[in-house]
């Protein structure tokens, strides 16, 4: 399909390779990418494969009816399966299943309501589907019957969305030639995905909610002298003098000179990250300047601000700016911009009734709160050309570039397992945090599926001592600790897997450099790589980390699991060398804690000696293991980890290849610093 065409029911326009919208009607004016963070990557598009979309345009139709507009999409039959619509915790595959996509604080069986609903759905026909809108849409995936066919001439059945409003809305869609490349070309179209800093994937350990300057000293203190690498310490609400809603001021009762305390945490290697949510206390600096630029209704008793008011973003940011991240902060946990569900009376459910300066409504604020409070907050770090790691509560469409990483408080193995993989399929990050457990094995094993995840987080904000002294919260909040020689057995073990994570952060990295460069996701369902192998496409408790790494998590207190290998690659075990064939299956048994990874074969894993924390000049002593006969060559990224320089082609590509049995190195690029020293290559199993 060249240029521009009158579609029946729209007008088609390409607007991208590969990416055609079809516009209906008129849309809205307040829309996901009206406040996107970053413009499309044309150059990253325009080096994917350009496939033509397996999807006739033509059958597309929409219904603009009073109160709503409903959009129809062909799904062909039998063999088609859908994936997406955001963070979904209760289901995987969607096809016939009826989805509401609302932002949602409580897993609510496979509804689609999450922390993430992301109206973006991607096909194993290879395409990808994305309605532009902010409202609450029903979704009915292949599973409504409709009287008339005489539009949809292939007779199958349809995704429709019902969606609030008759105006009118944009529909994209995303080429192939694979579901990969839909979901790349989706990332890309989003601006690509973000680059972390460095440190950001190191661990982050969240402090008790009620600690004060001694404890959180103490913590800190306590981390090092057990030698447990640690990059990030996050504070909890306590830190203000108010936090529901919040003052966003230091508390001087549990903070004395503060300013004290955050210069000792930097000095120990620590990076600072405070919660908050975005509803402003009358005690608030903030209130009398955004008291006309909020919503008609209070969230305990502090103003919704209007983010889709830039001058408001802006008098937030600016107060983040010269009163927090000056002082040393380096990022924060944006809480509660989420939504409770409807059988749950927590009152920071602003109603859809209320009214905002700007004009948005109520519906569409709630759907892009997260979003637009995560724009403000990196809009102090992007000004500074300071890279930024923080938490949000809820997001939604082309957010891939927010350094944001989500969150919650379901507990559940498989729905956090399940959330990691549904999010690589919308440009989201989830951080499948460590809080409590009821065994020492599910705790192990909870802190071994953390470190294979975009973030490693310890969230201990509802116990007052640390984990390693007691992982049972009643026990723990009755002081009921382990004795000495179980709390050094606990410790131990986090640390381990800790320092597995840390010696694969160089490779993280690089990896995400391929999701800011290519959109590629970094931690991946297996369908993105092996879209054309069927057995996969109900594997939700295995993904990819990385490009190399296959990863098996043990769930609950088990220590025992069945894998599945995709077919087409042989796999080895990281620990053993053992080789395994794709498609074959085994029986794995391990310790608690243990993490059942395999490597692709004819690889080049760089593994990096563990560092305590990573600064700016943290050079990274590594050692790579060589898979295979013909390992293809593994390209490091190398810059500053720190700030957006890398934007301006300051940065290096260090090429790591095995030729006649011999490693090579080769560095190309205009930063002038090392990060990476290769003191090692072996084979894998010698």
């Amino acid at each position: 399909m060249q240029g521009d065409s009158l579609h029946p029911e729209g007008t088609v326009e390409i607007v991208a390779p590969s990416v055609w919208r079809i516009r209906f009607g008129e849309p809205e004016r307040f829309v996901p990418s009206r406040f996107r963070e970053s413009p499309p990557d044309l150059e990253g598009l325009s080096d994917l494969p350009q496939g033509e979309l397996e999807l006739e345009l033509s059958e597309v139709r929409c219904q603009l009816k009073p109160g709503r507009t409903v959009v129809t999409i062909p799904c062909q039959e039998p063999g088609e399966q859908i994936y997406g619509f955001g963070l979904d915790p209760g289901a995987y595959g969607q096809k016939g299943l009826r989805k509401r996509l609302t932002v949602c604080a409580s897993v609510l069986g496979k509804t689609g309501a999450s922390h993430g609903p992301v109206p973006f759905y991607v096909s194993t026909k290879g395409y990808g589907v994305w309605v532009d809108t902010a409202r609450v849409p029903w979704v009915h995936v292949a599973r409504l019957q409709p009287v008339h066919r005489t539009r949809n001439r292939r007779g199958g059945q349809e995704v429709v969305f019902d969606i609030p409003g008759g105006q009118g809305v944009d529909v994209f869609f995303f080429g192939g030639p694979t579901l990969r490349e839909a979901v790349q070309r989706y990332n890309l179209f989003s601006g690509g995905g973000c680059m972390p800093p460095m440190w950001g994937l190191g661990l982050k350990y969240r402090n008790y909610t009620k600690a004060d300057k001694e404890t959180v000293m103490a913590v800190a203190n306590e981390i090092r002298e057990k030698e447990i690498p640690c990059d990030m310490m996050g504070l909890e609400p306590g830190w203000q003098t108010h936090a529901y809603s919040c003052s966003f001021v230091w508390s001087d009762e549990r903070f004395p000179k503060h300013q004290e305390m955050l210069e000792a945490l930097v000095g120990m290697g620590y990076k600072v990250n405070l919660w908050e949510h975005a509803y402003v206390s009358p005690v608030s600096p903030l209130y009398a300047k955004l008291e006309k630029k909020s919503g008609e209704y209070t969230v305990w008793g502090g103003l919704v601000v209007d983010f889709a008011d830039m001058e408001a973003s802006e008098i937030f940011a600016r107060y983040h700016d010269e009163n927090l991240v000056k002082e040393g902060v380096s990022g924060f946990k944006a809480d509660e911009c989420d939504r409770q569900p409807i059988t749950d009376c927590t009152p920071f459910n602003y109603p859809y009734c209320s009214g905002f300066p700007s004009g948005i409504d109520g519906e569409q604020m709630t759907q892009l709160y997260g979003t637009l409070y995560q724009r403000s907050i990196q809009s102090v770090f992007r000004k500074r050309n300071q890279r930024s790691w923080g938490d949000v509560r809820a997001t939604g469409s082309l957010s891939a570039p927010l350094p944001f990483n989500l969150y919650s408080d379901a507990y559940q193995f498989d729905e956090y397992l399940r959330q990691l993989l549904n999010a690589s399929f919308a440009g989201l990050l989830w951080s499948p945090e460590v809080r409590n457990a009821n065994t020492l094995e599910e705790l192990l094993n909870r802190v071994a599926m953390s470190a294979m995840a975009p973030q490693m987080c310890l969230n201990i904000w509802f116990m007052p001592h640390p984990v390693w002294k007691q992982y049972e919260r009643d026990k723990n909040e009755r002081g009921d600790l382990l004795s000495e020689e179980e709390e050094r057995e606990v410790a131990g073990k986090i640390k381990e897997i800790v320092e597995l994570r840390m010696s694969l952060l160089p490779y993280l990295y690089s990896c995400f450099a391929r999701y800011k460069m290519e959109g590629l996701p970094p931690v991946r369902s297996l369908l993105l790589d092996f879209p054309e192998d069927r057995e996969l496409r109900d594997v939700d408790d295995q993904f990819l980390f990385g490009n190399h790494l296959l990863v098996a998590p043990y769930m609950g207190s088990a220590c025992a699991r069945e894998v599945l290998f995709p077919k087409g690659e042989d796999w080895i075990d990281f620990y053993s060398g053992r080789r395994h064939r794709g498609g074959e299956r085994i029986q794995m048994e391990g310790e608690p804690g243990g993490v059942p990874l395999f490597i692709r074969d004819n690889a080049l894993l760089p593994l990096a000696k563990p560092v305590p924390f990573v600064n700016e000049d943290t050079v990274f002593e590594l050692s790579v293991k060589v898979v295979g006969d013909a390992p293809r060559p593994f390209v490091l990224l190398e810059d500053d980890g720190e700030s957006y320089d890398f934007e301006k082609g300051i940065f290096n590509k260090v090429t790591l290849s095995w030729k006649e049995g011999k490693g090579e190195v080769s560095r190309d690029g205009s930063f002038d610093g090392r990060r990476y020293q290769i003191v090692e290559w072996s084979r894998l199993g010698e």
